[in-house]
């Protein structure tokens, strides 16, 4: 078994169920979805469960804490997140083989429709919503994380990704230049001074559609809060924009991160549909909106570098970045 795998067999998923009482036989184990995470989906009779194995990566027992303090924080606040069932030992996740396993009651819900102005407003009113609920959260461990998205992080990614490629074509080299003249303009106008002087709160972190379900209208679920620290809260308003407001050639599969990263076109009625919610209940600050932009920029190029340096094999690196 690889912890860094993100399948979960179903014999490794009974045995780690079994450090669980559960209230009834297993009677199927499907697999979940994820670019990082192992799951797998449970069914005991008439119940869903989730069961996930943390990737190392996320796996410090502080930050563990951290999460399932802060998902419990936030449910008795209304806002709709997996709740950690109880281990037999009675803590919050297990370990097995050197694993940190977790089990959630599963949250029922529809996926995301491109396009929904309804749903794409509730998704916005729902991230206003998270860190207002966070607000008094009183973590019982540190997790202290750098800066999400740093430009100078973007430009050595960018650089190990070119070393490695050898040859390329004219094309390519082109969209290299512009990915780090992009990078370098990006390390200079938003450097760390500028980025922790804006509005800091608790954020989700990832706030993109393979993120949360809807019932209709409203958003039912938020998942996968692995990245929840104090950041500053615009950078979520970035993911909203980038993942919620844009338009997609296919539509996006969860586990798939080819899908979760391919190219967008911003939709401006998607984006005024979106602020509507955010701003019926938070309102952007002068320095936040002007560092907006470049927010956006940071995320895209992060979320296309470190994805090609951590999960795509070296030979397709390239043609994943471009």
């Amino acid at each position: 078994m690889s912890l860094t795998s993100t399948s979960l067999d179903p014999d490794e998923a009974r045995r780690a169920l079994a450090l669980w009482d559960l209230p009834a036989p297993v009677t199927e184990v499907r697999p979940g979805s994820g670019t990082a995470n192992a799951s797998a989906i449970i069914r005991l009779g008439d119940e869903l469960m989730l069961l996930k194995r943390r990737n190392p990566r996320y796996a410090v027992a502080d930050w563990v804490a951290f999460d399932h303090a802060l998902m419990a924080h936030l449910g008795a606040r209304g806002v709709p997140v997996p709740i950690p069932v109880p281990a037999r030992d009675g803590g919050t996740w297990a370990g097995l083989d050197g694993g940190v396993y977790e089990l959630f009651g599963f949250l029922p819900g529809d996926e995301h429709r491109p396009g929904d102005v309804g749903q794409v407003c509730a998704a916005g009113e729902m991230l206003a919503r998270f860190p207002l609920a966070s607000d008094g959260f009183e973590p019982p461990a540190e997790k202290a994380w750098e800066r999400y998205h740093s430009p100078a992080d973007i430009v050595a990614g960018l650089a190990t990704i070119r070393a490695a490629a050898g040859a390329v074509s004219a094309a390519e080299a082109d969209a290299f230049a512009v990915a780090d003249r992009v990078a370098a303009e990006l390390v200079t106008r938003l450097p760390d001074e500028v980025y922790w002087a804006l509005p800091t709160t608790i954020v989700h972190g990832d706030w993109h559609p393979a993120n949360l379900k809807f019932d209709g209208g409203r958003v039912a679920g938020v998942f996968d809060l692995d990245w929840c620290t104090r950041q500053p809260r615009a950078v979520d308003l970035a993911d909203g924009l980038l993942f919620f407001c844009s338009h997609r050639a296919k539509q996006i599969v969860p586990g798939d991160i080819w899908s979760l990263t391919q190219t967008m076109r911003m939709d401006a009625e998607l984006t005024r549909a979106f602020g509507a919610g955010y701003t019926a209940l938070l309102s952007p600050t002068g320095d936040e909106l002007a560092a907006l932009a470049d927010l956006m920029r940071c995320r895209w190029l992060y979320c296309r570098v470190d994805a090609a340096v951590r999960k795509v094999e070296v030979g397709r690196r390239v043609e994943f970045l471009l």
